[in-house]
Order: structure tokens, then sequence, then C-alpha cells
């Protein structure tokens, strides 16, 4: 096999295998930042009151914030996405 080739499926080999793990991260990115705001808000709600509107509230807002991000992220133009990794 050609040098050019095997380097072409390489490539392409890594690529599957970096695409799960990028699938992965986002959605934990949404879950963790759901739970996150969500025990901010429980312990909010307990120092001033009305704990389980607090911690819906802050679900809401965590939920929120990780689709935000999880459609910045897909939305994203690979070049943009090249200048923030360079600098």
């Amino acid at each position: 096999m050609p040098p050019e080739s095997r380097q072409q499926k390489n490539g392409q080999d890594l690529a599957s295998r970096r695409l799960p793990g990028e699938v992965l991260g986002l959605g934990l990115n949404v879950v963790v930042s759901a739970f996150l705001f969500g025990f901010i808000g429980h312990w909010v709600g307990t120092k001033i009151g009305g704990e389980d509107y607090f911690t819906l509230l802050g679900g809401f807002i965590g939920a929120a914030a990780g689709f935000y991000s999880l459609y910045m992220h897909l939305t994203a133009r690979p070049e943009d996405r090249e200048k923030k990794k360079t600098g």
C-alpha cells in the first residue's frame, strides 16, 4: 500500500474514533450544567426558602446554558474552530 493511502486511511480512522468522544462530551456538557445549576438552585432555595422553585429554576437555566453551548459547538464554522485552536 502506498504511503499516501495509508495516511489517508489512518486520518479517516482517527476522525471516526474522535467523533463518539466529541458527541459524548457535548451531551455530558448539557447534563452536567443542568445538574450543577439545579444543585446551586437547591442550595439557594434552602437558604432563602422555596427550594423546589429554585431547584427547578436552576435546572432550567443550566439546561438552557448547556443547550446553548451545544448549539454553538454544532453551528460554529470549521474555520472559526481552527482560529480558536491556534490562538
